[in-house]
């Protein structure tokens, strides 16, 4: 007989043992008195031996029953932590969601999400991958995340893409610049300026210029940089204009400069949300992703 199917058995032993009477045992229970001692036999059968003296309907217990107590009581308090854990786990009482994002999107976009799911799952533990976006999904792949954002390309991936929103390019510059006297920008007069743009081969920067080849226009940069902390500091002291997206806006505007929407052509990128094939998603990790897929969709 296995350790589960031994638990009522068990939960009729030390009911019996507290009250030392059957019918209070059965009682407690909610069992009918020929149910608790049918349980009480089997229980017996099963160890060969007698757990208690029977005297009319009070009980008291033998030496193998005594032997026995702190075992049960042991067994009997386990699997309820181990069922009540379980229960927690699947109301989201309990748990971990693991999430890897650009340094961009951790600063800017998780935040207020994390802010409303603790709110509503405070005993489930959010834990982000401030990352380059190029490990976001080495990150997924290999299980350290439950979740990544990174931006839609057409390279093939082994990896689940849900696309969560659409980013458009904007300009950043210190609020000197003569571009600053224009409300919207074409790309053939931000590239005549010098440019703060991203490393060589972040996918951002790679989207762009693909885009842009299309049309024959060709960015050259005085500054590559990895961090967009740093783009935003180079062009306050007006060293360039930054060319980065526009969920980097209020990090433009905390620093005091100036925003200009790029046109013509028009250059977005999609960001999708990334999880693991064949992986069946935890009831936290997905009313985390519930939860930013609708954040998302208000905020477009």
């Amino acid at each position: 007989m296995s350790i589960k199917s031994s638990l009522p058995e068990l939960r009729v032993f030390l009911a019996l043992a507290e009250s030392g009477h059957f019918t209070r045992a059965a009682e407690r229970l909610g069992m009918s008195q020929s149910s608790l001692s049918a349980a009480l036999g089997k229980l017996e059968r099963l160890l060969g031996a007698r757990l208690f003296d029977r005297h009319t309907r009070a009980c008291r217990l033998t030496d193998a029953g005594t032997a026995l107590l702190p075992a049960a009581q042991r067994l009997v308090a386990d699997w309820e932590h181990l069922v009540a854990d379980a229960q927690d786990f699947g109301r989201n009482a309990r748990g971990r969601v693991s999430v890897a994002a650009p340094n961009a999107q951790c600063a800017l976009l998780l935040p207020p999400v994390v802010r409303a799911f603790s709110e509503r799952y405070p005993g489930v533990r959010v834990q982000l991958h401030d990352v380059p976006e190029h490990e976001v999904h080495a990150l997924v792949r290999h299980g350290t995340a439950d979740l990544g954002i990174a931006t839609q390309t057409d390279a093939r991936s082994d990896l689940v893409a849900t696309p969560l929103s659409s980013d458009r390019f904007i300009a950043v510059m210190a609020p000197g610049s003569p571009l600053t006297a224009r409300r919207t920008l074409e790309w053939q007069q931000v590239a005549r300026e010098p440019l703060i743009g991203y490393l060589p081969g972040n996918p951002v920067r790679r989207l762009l210029e693909e885009k842009l080849a299309e049309r024959g226009i060709r960015l050259t940069y005085a500054f590559e940089i990895a961090l967009p902390w740093t783009m935003m500091g180079l062009a306050r002291e007006g060293l360039g204009v930054a060319i980065v997206t526009k969920a980097l806006q209020p990090m433009a505007r905390w620093h005091g400069l100036e925003v200009r929407s790029v046109g013509r052509p028009q250059v977005a990128r999609t960001m999708t949300l990334l999880r693991a094939p064949g992986n069946l998603l935890s009831p936290a990790v997905a009313a985390f992703r519930d939860l930013l897929i609708a954040h998302e969709a208000e905020r477009s």
